[in-house]
């Protein structure tokens, strides 16, 4: 059973796209990390989770 699911998530600026079509599932109980590099899109999935 899945806790949080996401797909197909856009984010867009004016200037440039944060995010293109992610997906992600996470099960309750379990530990998840968000792994990139600076400006790859991390702190905008979380605030839009």
């Amino acid at each position: 059973m899945m806790f949080i699911e996401v797909k197909e998530v856009f984010k867009e600026y004016p200037t440039a796209t944060a995010l293109r079509g992610v997906d992600m599932a996470m099960e309750k109980g379990r530990w998840c990390s968000i792994m990139g590099a600076s400006g790859s899109g991390k702190s905008t999935l979380l605030n839009i989770i």
